[in-house]
């Protein structure tokens, strides 16, 4: 989805904190990647309107960014994308999410819960996505079931060393 790429890094810009997404030459590097994906929700005029980011991994997909244009939240349009991001998934999910500690972050929780995902309590840390950020304490949920003990360290390494890591050398 290269064509909206510039429509989804404004969406990205407006949705989320900057040390939540890469700069963005670093974030356009990413379409090249065969495991990441764009899936972009438009409206009737084109305009793109949703996005989710996600990493096709062999065992899970891991969804880096959902957002909704603002004009467009409130209407449905995030669960429409999310559920039909589900439904065309073989595997399971996971994605971040704050500490549900203020109303904000317990809404996104509960948001995903009502779509299926189950909150881990294990303990892990986001990686910085640009030069001189810190790491951010933060839960997965997942999708149908929750990470069994035995498996978390083996997605977080994945996640960490694919998603985060591997971006190292090119951050801003």
């Amino acid at each position: 989805m290269t064509s909206h790429f510039e429509e989804v890094f404004k969406l990205m810009e407006k949705s989320f904190p900057k040390n939540e997404y890469r700069a963005k030459e670093n974030q356009k590097k990413l379409l090249k990647n065969p495991m990441y994906k764009l899936d972009v929700k438009t409206d009737e005029s084109g305009k793109t309107i949703a996005f989710i980011a996600s990493w096709d991994f062999p065992k899970f997909l891991f969804i880096e960014h959902l957002a909704v244009d603002p004009c467009c939240r409130g209407k449905g349009t995030g669960s429409k994308i999310m559920k039909d991001f589900i439904n065309n998934s073989k595997k399971p999910i996971v994605l971040e999410i704050e500490i549900p500690n203020d109303e904000i972050s317990i809404k996104r929780k509960n948001f995903y819960e009502k779509l299926g995902f189950k909150l881990n309590n294990h303990e892990y840390y986001q990686l910085p996505l640009r030069k001189g950020d810190k790491p951010m304490k933060l839960n997965l949920m997942s999708y149908p079931n929750e990470i069994p003990d035995e498996t978390f360290e083996i997605i977080e390494n994945i996640i960490q060393s694919y998603v985060y890591l591997c971006q190292i050398w090119r951050i801003n």
